[in-house]
């Protein structure tokens, strides 16, 4: 078997990966090279704190070591005070992918209750690598997160009952603080990510609508399609100041210091988030070097907003850093995406509110879109409300000249956002700017390095030798290297079969042999380019296990129970980069549903499946010309494939805009015609005791909830087979299913190309088709 990493193990055993939100995690996740470049010698890393609403309420620090983050249960909480020593209990290790959790951990499972990022940032080890420290029960740490800076330090008690109790102490140093020992968690309450308290998180859609509602009492009128239009719009809708060398007009005034970082548009609609910049005529996209902040925007408590603001880096002086920034995207550019956003941590300074909702906030007055602001995002956090600055306008310049500032952006109090240069007015100190560097975000030849996937553990075996050697032409193991590397292969072929289709995977992190379990949600810490799609509808979980979902001991998969049903959040597999990461995952089949976005209630294809568990191919070959025979009839076309395990599915394109009662009437109709034809070797009786050895002629795989295995998909089970296309002359008693796998379908792409190509650009007559068939139905009879 598969062996479990030793490291997460705990981890996992007290999960149910089917049912908890949480991440399942791996042993060295694709995240990019660790903070250490030698294992066992780590010397930095990310840290994150939570606050856990559990059974009893209490923080959780965790501390990037080795690829997993070392943890420890505070009941009270970490204090400024040096004198004071705080219980610190170690725990599992968790996942990397855990730095960014945020969530309400479902009721039932091992830990329930809410969990809220209460501070993030990176940790060095100061007094050599954590893993020598660790084995003489001491930690010294330096952390440089957003609530807790310093260093620290973690002590094993020699006494302790369990031997997992630790003393959690701040050291004196300029950070330390016993005045405000109690203060820091006490004001201090909020997500870093989402701004909300640990008691609010669970309440979050109610939140939502207080915002809206305190948004249209200050007078926001309705535009359903303005956060969609400023997600696309190729104009810039910022406001611009224009320049004054003096003072700006006369009138009631407020200021903002022009911070030296990268202004955009940020805009998040539903799960797709966006950060526009105009640095010409036309938009470029740069959430891909910003994941922190694009994480931040998803957590927060409000689905659809545009603001206004500004990408800022800053200094250890809390000074913003223009070429800190640039430095921190060069870096992201070459693949050390974790290192440079743990290391150079960046914050959107929001400056105005454009769109919250459906409600359009540029008409209001200046100090109402202020107070939206300030009230939906955190005092601290990667999101924060700039700060306005009031008074003589003479001594407001020289403040921000006493403070390296250049510039100053005057705006006129009671006034509208306006598109273009409107009633704001550029003001300069008197100093230059502290830099005058530049930031490229531009992507050419940084695309392909930017969305550069690092493989971990490749050479773990997820499919071990077979001895039988009758059912695979090579008796070595197949690895997850070998998996990651045949859809790397293939993804051209592939991506038209799954473009715009919601994707359902199924996880095998230690291969087909260990655990699996149903992704019904994209994990935490998914790369910011990877696109992905709400379903507002149930999945039938048992209509997917139906088509092989599951791996050959189906009780190894866990599915959500009906309480459990909820919206789910999708992978949209577009790219070979999409591919890759999700292979690294674990994931081994692809699901997809007969439809595709934005139009998921209308079906493209139907699919009929033959099913041989308890019976022979042979027969499924028969009753698989047969259903030829009826659609050339009526005036359709069926695509064949092995279905990866033992059966045939046969697959028909229905054209755009079809409904799916059409689709699962044809199929329905089409599978009795079959039955008939066939009744010694085909049933349709959904009773498995009663088919006896006849095929199951499966028609129920087609519906808004139902999901299909996709062509070129590979399956959970022994010999690393694939859900192959095949040409009608292929479809005979000969045919083999355990011929295609991951060595052999390449090579077969590459000498009779894709089989399946007809399937996307037919355009049927299907009310013809449907006349067609109510005649052979009718003279069944």
């Amino acid at each position: 078997m598969a062996r479990v990493p030793k490291k997460l193990g705990p981890y996992r055993d007290k999960r149910a990966p089917g049912i908890t939100n949480e991440p399942f995690g791996d042993e060295a996740p694709a995240i990019d090279a660790r903070a250490s470049s030698k294992p066992g010698q780590t010397e930095s890393g990310a840290f994150v704190v939570h606050l856990h609403d559990a059974t009893k309420r209490h923080y959780d620090v965790r501390l990037e070591i080795g690829g997993v983050l070392l943890s420890f249960a505070v009941p009270h909480g970490p204090s400024l005070d040096p004198a004071k020593k705080v219980l610190a209990v170690k725990t599992e290790d968790h996942p990397i992918e855990y730095l960014d959790f945020e969530d309400v951990i479902p009721d039932g499972q091992y830990g329930a209750g809410s969990m809220i990022v209460w501070d993030r940032g990176s940790v060095t080890y100061v007094e050599g690598p954590a893993e020598t420290e660790l084995a003489k029960g001491k930690l010294h740490v330096e952390l440089r997160g957003m609530k807790l800076r310093g260093r620290w330090a973690f002590v094993k008690l020699a006494k302790g009952e369990t031997g997992n109790e630790w003393l959690l102490f701040k050291k004196q140093d300029g950070e330390s603080d016993p005045v405000r020992a109690i203060a820091i968690t006490e004001d201090l309450p909020r997500s870093v990510l989402s701004g909300l308290t640990v008691d609010e998180l669970a309440g979050r859609d109610e939140i939502e609508r207080s915002h809206l509602e305190r948004a249209k009492k200050l007078g926001a009128k309705k535009d359903a399609s303005l956060v969609g239009t400023l997600l696309e719009r190729e104009r810039s809708p910022l406001a611009t100041p224009s320049v004054h060398e003096g003072a700006a007009a006369k009138g009631a005034r407020v200021y903002d210091a022009q911070l030296e970082g990268v202004r955009v548009l940020a805009v998040r609609d539903g799960d797709v988030v966006a950060l526009r910049v105009w640095t010409g005529r036309t938009p470029e996209r740069i959430e891909a070097f910003y994941p922190d902040v694009v994480r931040a925007l998803r957590a927060l408590p409000m689905t659809r907003a545009a603001f206004d603001g500004e990408l800022v880096a800053f200094d250890a002086t809390g000074h913003p850093n223009l070429p800190r920034l640039a430095q921190r995207v060069a870096r992201i550019a070459k693949g050390e995406a974790h290192r440079a956003v743990t290391t150079t941590p960046v914050v959107l300074v929001v400056n105005d509110v454009l769109a919250l909702g459906d409600l359009d906030t540029r008409p209001l007055k200046l100090e109402a879109r202020r107070a939206l602001v300030s009230g939906l995002l955190p005092p601290l956090g990667f999101l924060r409300a700039a700060t306005p600055l009031e008074g003589d306008e003479a001594r407001v310049l020289a403040t921000c000249a006493s403070l390296g500032i250049a510039n100053v952006i005057a705006k006129g109090k009671g006034s509208a956002y306006t598109e273009g240069q409107g009633r704001w007015s550029l003001l300069s100190t008197g100093l230059p700017p502290r830099s005058r560097s530049v930031v490229d975000h531009k992507a050419g030849e940084h695309q392909t390095t930017l969305r550069h996937v690092v493989v971990s553990n490749r050479e773990k075996v997820f499919w071990p030798a077979d001895p039988s050697a009758n059912l695979r032409a090579r008796t070595e193991n197949y690895t997850k290297g070998d998996l990651v590397d045949y859809y790397a292969s293939i993804a051209d072929v592939l991506g038209p079969y799954l473009k715009d289709r919601p994707v359902i995977l199924v996880r095998y992190p230690d291969g087909i042999d260990g655990k699996s379990f149903f992704q019904w949600n994209v994990p935490v810490g998914m790369p910011p380019w990877i696109r992905t799609l709400t379903l507002a509808h149930d999945l039938d979980e048992g209509a997917l296990a139906s088509t092989g979902a599951t791996s050959p001991t189906p009780s190894r998969v866990s599915s959500p129970p009906p309480s459990q049903k909820a919206p789910k959040r999708v992978f949209l597999v577009e790219d070979r980069s999409t591919l890759v990461y999700i292979a690294n995952l674990g994931c081994i089949p692809l699901h997809v549903l007969a439809s595709r976005a934005p139009d998921l209630a209308r079906a493209d294809f139907f699919t009929i499946d033959f099913d041989v568990k308890q019976s022979e191919l042979r027969h499924a070959v028969t009753l698989a010309r047969t259903l030829r025979g009826l659609l050339d009839a009526i005036g359709l076309v069926g695509y064949p494939k092995t279905s990866g395990q033992t059966g045939l599915h046969v697959l028909v394109p229905l054209g755009p805009n079809q409904s799916f009662d059409t689709a699962r009437a044809l199929a329905d109709l089409l599978g009795r015609l079959l039955v008939e034809r066939h009744p010694d070797i085909a049933t349709m009786d959904r009773i498995v005791s009663r088919r006896g050895d006849r095929v199951y002629v499966d028609t129920g795989q087609t519906g808004t909830s139902r999901a299909i295995v996709a062509p070129y998909s590979v399956r959970a089970v022994p010999g690393a087979t694939v859900s192959t296309p095949l040409a009608w002359e292929e479809v005979t008693a000969d045919l083999d299913p355990r011929a295609f796998t991951i060595t052999t379908v390449p090579r077969r792409i590459a000498e009779r190309g894709d089989l399946f190509a007809g399937l996307l650009a037919a355009q049927p007559d299907i009310p013809t088709a449907v006349a067609k068939l109510a005649v052979l139905v009718e003279r069944s009879r």
